[in-house]
């Protein structure tokens, strides 16, 4: 199987790009060029600026057909319409990283029916001006637009040593040096996802027949605190932790459950890591390896500043 992938050096595209190859599919990375390739000559690269479509509509110019192109670094639907204006024609299959973000004011348990892109108005692209609002009217132009059968994967938090978003390498420093954690009461439940079975949830989309969208984390849900208290006994310490503050300082924390149910995937089959299995390990690579460059992090910033 010949696989695009769109963001392929980046956090969750890495995992990805590994599985895809441990499969021994043909892997395609279009990247920016700002982060190595970690793969050698496994794999071929395309320079390519996401985020124009000048740019995309050149380095997708030839003949080259893919049986799957996964968008990991699509954040608003102008950017979903431009890649698959320059991949029309091109690809058997689109795959896309959406985001919890999309079940913004809801609660509780969260199934995928709990957010219909379907409802959305439609607008025009690439007028949205906050990170949820890309990531719905992403999904209602691909439930609309798409000319080739789709898959979406709706993630919350992804977590692992390297997070280009930086927070979980700040919650390990904040750890280590002994910084306080304040957390507001009530201090609701949240599910996160391991980097590593977000990548792989990708690939099982790719490389499969499954359609729709998926949401896709560990499926135990905690506190924020609690999950702070683990990365801490991790690291040999215990953190310092408040309660009853107004605002809490985690980015992790909620005020509401706010859990995605995985029962959809499951029931197909893929299985996902309880947090129990991977944070402490996650954790200590943090903590050896210090802090790395931003990376989709970068991007989120500069689009939605």
């Amino acid at each position: 199987m010949k696989a695009l992938v769109l963001g392929g050096t980046g956090f969750i595209g890495r995992r990805l790009a590994s599985n895809l190859l441990s499969g021994e599919n043909e892997v395609t990375l279009a990247t920016s060029g700002k982060s190595p390739t970690p793969f050698g000559d496994k794999v071929s690269t395309l320079v390519v600026d996401r985020f124009s479509r000048n740019s995309l509509m050149e380095a997708f110019s030839g003949n080259t057909y893919f049986d799957v192109a996964i968008d990991t670094i699509g954040y608003r639907s102008l950017d979903v319409k431009n890649s698959m204006d320059a991949l029309d024609g091109k690809i058997g299959k689109y795959v896309y990283i959406s985001s919890a973000a999309v079940y913004r004011g809801n609660s509780g348990t969260l199934s995928e029916e709990s957010f219909d892109p379907g409802k959305i108005e439609n607008k025009e692209p690439g007028i949205e001006k906050a990170y949820h609002e890309g990531k719905q009217m992403s999904e209602a132009y691909i439930l609309e637009q798409a000319p080739v059968p789709y898959a979406i994967a709706r993630f919350p938090n992804v977590l692992g040593y390297d997070d280009s978003t930086m927070r979980f390498q700040d919650h390990v420093s904040r750890i280590i040096n002994g910084e306080e954690f304040s957390f507001q009461e009530p201090e609701g439940r949240r599910n996160c996802v391991w980097v590593e079975d977000a990548g792989n949830l990708l690939a099982w989309l790719s490389t499969t027949s499954n359609v729709g969208i998926y949401n896709g984390a560990s499926p135990d849900a905690m506190k924020a605190s609690e999950l702070v208290g683990r990365m801490a006994e991790a690291l040999g310490t215990t953190a310092r932790i408040s309660h009853g503050h107004e605002k809490s300082n985690s980015r992790y924390s909620a005020t509401t459950d706010f859990v995605l149910s995985v029962k959809k995937a499951e029931g197909k089959g893929f299985k996902f890591h309880p947090t129990g299995e991977w944070l402490g390990e996650e954790t200590r690579l943090a903590k050896e390896h210090g802090k790395l460059s931003p990376n989709s992090q970068d991007y989120s910033d500069k689009l939605f500043p």
